[in-house]
């Protein structure tokens, strides 16, 4: 049992729930569609693929994490890097077989666009792992990019599949013309705060991150030109936000438009306390980072639960 405790926390379950979350929501309260098993098995797909780049990153993260937080270690303490590489695998080619029979099903002949996105996105993650995320910027970019991409993946999915029959084409172009603008919102909100709260977490491990020559902004550029990027990006994420919550108030969502203004909140107690920080040179402690990641993460679980609402 406590093997298969370890296990769940390598492959982030809460963040996996999420995901799996986000993507039926924007399914079903943003276009109005109804899950099938070709849908079902893209979650899977997704999930697997997922869980896989969290596995894969603990195993060439083992140095960093001995430094960053050794007692929460997993790889090389409860599981062998060999015992940790064997579950990359079986997580990537379930997972890559779940997005092979779930594109076929929906798309038929065409089932190569959206089974290479899947294989595009599981090679990103590896790559992101092995050679990226030691990289300036690009690794959190990456990261970033990731979850956006399951935020749109699911209008990508359904709008490729009508696309295979002109009478489905006729039926659903228009609704699914509409919901764009709401599906392309969320992404922006998941990229932006994704980004936002990975600058954090390089901030949180700048000690193991530097010790293992990494590249992070706050390594390179520093501690203060860090914060104050966050505090640029968390602006433009404040403006997003009101402006998103501006226009679901106007369609009558009332409760997406709380929702959004408590997610807000959060992003907005993160620029003030890293102003503070800045002008004060303190509250640059790891748990004060490890706070600023939870009330970002907090942020991002209230937007994307605003979907819900939004029918």
């Amino acid at each position: 049992m406590k093997k298969l405790g370890a296990f769940f926390k390598l492959v982030r379950w809460p963040n996996l729930l999420i995901t799996a979350v986000m993507m039926i929501l924007v399914h079903h309260c943003l276009m109005q569609f109804e899950s099938n098993a070709a849908f079902i098995l893209l979650i899977i797909s997704m999930v697997l693929i997922q869980a896989g780049g969290y596995v894969i990153n603990d195993i060439f993260d083992m140095g960093i994490d001995a430094v960053n937080k050794p007692d929460k270690q997993i790889v090389g303490k409860v599981f062998t890097e060999k015992q940790s590489n064997f579950f990359y695998l079986v997580l990537i080619i379930i997972g890559l077989g779940c997005a092979l029979i779930s594109s076929i099903m929906a798309l038929g002949k065409n089932f190569i666009s959206i089974f290479a996105c899947m294989v595009l996105l599981a090679c990103l993650l590896y790559s992101y792992s092995n050679r990226y995320k030691k990289k300036l910027v690009i690794g959190n970019l990456i990261v970033s990019l990731s979850v956006a991409f399951a935020v749109f993946v699911p209008w990508l999915f359904e709008m490729l599949h009508i696309s295979t029959d002109a009478i489905l084409l006729i039926n659903y172009e228009p609704s699914m013309q509409s919901s764009l603008r709401f599906v392309l919102i969320y992404t922006a909100f998941a990229f932006l705060m994704t980004l936002i709260r990975e600058i954090v977490k390089d901030m949180q491990d700048v000690e193991g991150d530097g010790r293992q020559h990494c590249c992070t902004i706050p390594i390179v550029w520093g501690m203060n030109t860090a914060q104050i990027i966050v505090i640029a990006l968390s602006f433009i994420t404040c403006a997003m936000i009101m402006k998103a919550a501006d226009y679901f108030n106007g369609l009558g969502f009332k409760i997406t438009f709380y929702m959004l203004f408590a997610s807000w909140v959060f992003v907005f107690i993160v620029i003030i306390n890293n102003l503070m920080s800045l002008i004060t040179k303190s509250l640059r402690a790891e748990k004060q980072f490890r706070l600023q990641s939870m009330w970002l993460k907090t942020s991002m679980l209230l937007g994307v639960l605003s979907m819900f609402f939004i029918k």
